[in-house]
């Protein structure tokens, strides 16, 4: 899935050349383990894909800004948003797919 991915970044971004090749790939391996460890899961089904390409372009195109929720220079004003992680706007699919709010509060089970 990775070089497909890669691919795929590299189009939405305009990147032609392998300059950033391996900025990129730490990005994808970085999201994917963040992936994981939200979720607990040990595999990322193809239907997620779109869930970490959106995280990967959000951490590229906030590459040297990282932990700034705003900067302003000469006018020009961005605003990153006031989440707690990348996968936020995606958790209401998650805590469906992987149960993440039973998770939290846990679960009792008599046998």
């Amino acid at each position: 899935m990775e070089d497909a991915l890669l691919a795929k970044i590299k189009r939405r971004l305009g990147i032609t050349d392998i300059n950033q090749d391996e900025l990129l790939t730490d990005l994808i391996n970085d999201a994917e383990n963040d992936f994981k460890l939200i979720t607990g899961a040990t595999m990322i089904d193809d239907k997620y894909s779109t869930i970490i390409l959106g995280v990967i372009l959000k951490r590229y195109n906030r590459k040297g800004s990282e932990g700034m929720t705003s900067e302003s220079v000469d006018g020009y004003s961005v605003n990153y948003g006031s989440s707690k992680t990348d996968f936020d706007e995606y958790l209401y699919i998650l805590d469906h797919d992987f149960e993440l709010t039973e998770r939290k509060r846990g679960k009792v089970r008599f046998i």
